[in-house]
């Protein structure tokens, strides 16, 4: 999101060129916001608009890769570098909503040979590199192909575009912004920071608690550190400082040319991208409309641990299960996430565990482990008929997704006001699901296609 917000927030003032084009070809060049005109919509050739409600499928969102070059100030631009940072922006162009996913740059993956098999397993850092530089250099589309491929093949995340920055980029642009103010959670402190490989400039640097106002260069070091903790936690630090971005963005005066025209020039010296210049305006436009109170950050550093097998080097293995339940809290139903409704499950069957299985099936389908609570005595009664209660009238659309997944039929959610809901009111939930003994079983299982190492 602050990729979109800042990098393309210059071509918003040229979107009135878009409305004189065909109607056929708006849903391409402004996702999310298709053309409708009354007058015309009902003329052969015309396309009267998109009235979906929300991305039904991964592949209706717009992902983008945006990697991060482990490359310091002094080092040359035509050398080989790993990816420092692996993030993929997601925006629900329909439902008008986004999320940052962010992978650790240790994870293991298999690295596909772009022939249908597998050329090695490494880190995922290195695919950029192996397909720009060494190994696999003359892969079809290079670094960036290479690196977006490995993303789709080992976690089914298909990638639509990419953009490629490396730090200098990262300070400029912050910079033309005119700095960013970053919210900062916990301590953090390096006592030999450097910026540089090959100089001499070594020092200490110290981020405390609160909101501080940084250039630049201050943020790059804030991004990077990991002395004080760990590699999550510098994702989390990435995550503040990307979100710090899209707010200054999206303060910016849209119509004040020079600046604009600025940042925009800025933009294309500082990054690669395979983002067709047409569509900047259409993604832009998009940006505005999502904001950042429906931006959604996860990282799957949760779902990974350090590898047992892999030698001296920092290797992190992942679990496939976790890893697919914290990529759905991110590309699943969108209206799902915003909701953000508490869902609490009672088993009210002999059937043990019933409870903790369907709660694993939530959170399969984007129902965070924070949203769940389970009951797996049902306060020690016994029912025949399963329920599933939008309690507050409230989370329609969690409570119909629910019943959908435990085969119910349309109608099946029942109000709070429902008689039969009077025992299962006092919750902090707002949809509570009562497992009957005319549950359809199975429940369903969510699991990953791939070993994770």
């Amino acid at each position: 999101m602050a990729l979109i917000a800042g990098i393309f927030v210059f071509s918003i003032v040229s979107l009135y060129a878009f409305a004189a084009m065909a109607t056929q070809i708006d849903d391409d060049l402004l996702p999310g916001n298709e053309l409708s005109i009354p007058i015309v919509q009902a003329l052969p050739g015309i396309d009267g608009g998109n009235d979906q409600d929300r991305a039904a499928t991964i592949d209706e969102r717009i992902n983008i890769l945006l990697l991060g070059l482990d490359q310091r100030l002094d080092d040359a631009s035509d050398e080989p570098y790993r990816t420092d940072s692996v993030v993929i922006f997601t925006i629900d162009p329909f439902a008008k909503t986004a999320g940052a996913f962010s992978i650790p740059r240790d994870t293991l993956v298999d690295i596909p040979d772009g022939n249908g098999g597998i050329y090695a397993r490494a880190r995922i850092n290195v695919a950029y590199e192996m397909g720009e530089y060494t190994t696999l250099k003359g892969y079809p589309g290079g670094g960036p192909q290479l690196a977006m491929d490995t993303i789709d093949y080992n976690f089914g995340i298909p990638i639509d575009y990419y953009v490629v920055m490396n730090w200098v980029s990262f300070i400029d642009i912050i910079d033309e912004l005119g700095g960013i103010d970053v919210p900062i959670e916990r301590y953090a402190y390096d006592p030999a920071y450097a910026d540089c490989s090959f100089c001499s400039n070594v020092y200490p640097v110290e981020f405390v608690p609160g909101t501080e106002h940084m250039d630049g260069l201050r943020a790059l070091a804030y991004a990077r550190i990991r002395k004080s903790d760990d590699d999550f936690k510098r994702i989390e630090r990435q995550q503040a400082v990307m979100q710090a971005v899209a707010r200054k963005a999206l303060t910016l005066d849209l119509f004040d040319v020079g600046k604009a025209k600025s940042l925009y020039d800025q933009y294309t010296q500082s990054v690669r991208t395979n983002i067709p210049a047409i569509k900047i305006p259409g993604l832009a436009l998009l940006a505005t409309q999502v904001g950042l109170d429906d931006l959604r950050t996860v990282s799957a550093a949760a779902a990974t641990y350090p590898c047992a097998d892999c030698g001296p080097a920092a290797v992190l293995s992942w679990d496939p299960v976790k890893f697919e339940e914290l990529k759905a809290q991110v590309f699943s139903d969108s209206i799902l996430a915003q909701e953000y409704a508490r869902v609490e499950v009672l088993n009210g069957t002999m059937m043990p565990q019933l409870a903790g299985d369907f709660a694993g099936v939530l959170r399969g389908k984007g129902v965070s482990a924070e949203q769940i609570l389970i009951d797996e005595f049902a306060d020690g009664n016994l029912y025949d008929t399963t329920l599933v209660i939008d309690v507050n009238d409230g989370a329609s659309h969690t409570a119909g997704k629910v019943a959908e997944w435990l085969g119910l039929g349309d109608g099946s959610v029942i109000s709070g006001t429902d008689a039969r809901a009077a025992n299962f009111l006092d919750t902090s939930a707002e949809v509570v699901v009562v497992l009957g003994a005319d549950v359809q079983l199975p429940l369903g299982s969510f699991a990953g296609t791939q070993t994770g190492g």
